[in-house]
């Protein structure tokens, strides 16, 4: 019997150093693969991965935000491609040292968007993968659009998409704090954490200015949030937790008890 799925969106904030280009974090790659690995022992596994320093900062710079624009764009396009290729490399071979069976997908060879959403996907290669025992990886990219041409598709919506899709019996996001807070706690000491949330209560905290992250062309928290509603509200409890902290990681994976926040399915 094919075990339960849980797909976990493995945050590039944690994974890498945003704000240097292309410098990955290895200490925190091997943390979430040794993680990763108890998990599988007791789910199927679907990973999906931020772009991190990979995406995010060359985005900015070369101007890629708001889809093609002309044939001037189309060196810096490649050029990205080839820097997110190499981001996957070194994630597939972390996680092959702690005998994880990947298999990566470049999400822009089996996604289509039309104004930076999800109109399509090839999902059943995936499927068959997960049936064998592998693991199916993928993440953030420059993906192909109907209306733009391209555009930047996050790896949040990415990974709310799957698990709505595929059925999973959660969604975890790990991320660079404890969870959802009231306000941004990088910017308020004081900020409280939110453990429970309705998706209409997820809503309203999406729209505060301080969810958004400056630096992060896919919307930072308040991006995460407006994906992991659309996923709640496909009856996918969504957890929120600190993925650089202890286990926490596995543990939301597991469906343990863990400092977290919750968006359950009402």
């Amino acid at each position: 019997m094919q075990k339960p799925l849980v797909v976990i969106k493995l945050g590039g904030s944690v994974l890498t150093d945003k704000k240097r280009i292309y410098t990955p974090r290895m200490q925190m790659i091997h943390r979430a693969a040794e993680q990763i690995a108890a998990v599988r022992k007791r789910f199927s596994i679907v990973l999906v991965h931020g772009a991190g320093s990979y995406g995010h900062i060359p985005v900015t710079r070369f101007g890629l935000e708001d889809g093609f624009t002309g044939p001037k764009q189309l060196k810096r396009l490649a050029v990205t491609k080839f820097k997110l290729l190499e981001w996957e490399r070194i994630l597939d071979e972390t996680f092959l040292k702690h005998e994880v069976p990947l298999t990566p997908f470049l999400a822009s060879d089996f996604i289509v968007t039309r104004k930076g959403r999800i109109v399509s996907a090839e999902l059943e290669p995936l499927r068959i993968w997960m049936r064998l025992g592998c693991v199916p990886i993928t993440g953030g990219d420059i993906v192909p659009d109907i209306s733009k041409g391209f555009s930047i598709l996050s790896g949040d919506q990415l990974a709310a998409y799957m698990a709505s899709k595929l059925k999973a019996a959660r969604l975890v996001y790990g991320v660079d704090v404890d969870g959802i807070f009231d306000s941004n706690p990088k910017l308020n000491p004081k900020a409280q954490l939110l453990t429970d949330l309705a998706p209409s209560l997820a809503s309203r905290l999406m729209a505060k200015p301080t969810f958004r992250t400056a630096s992060d062309v896919t919307g930072g928290m308040g991006g995460k949030i407006k994906e992991a509603v659309i996923a709640a509200r496909h009856q996918i409890p969504v957890y929120f937790v600190n993925m650089a902290k202890d286990k926490r990681l596995q543990k939301a994976a597991l469906g343990q008890r863990v400092l977290c926040s919750r968006i359950l399915p009402t």
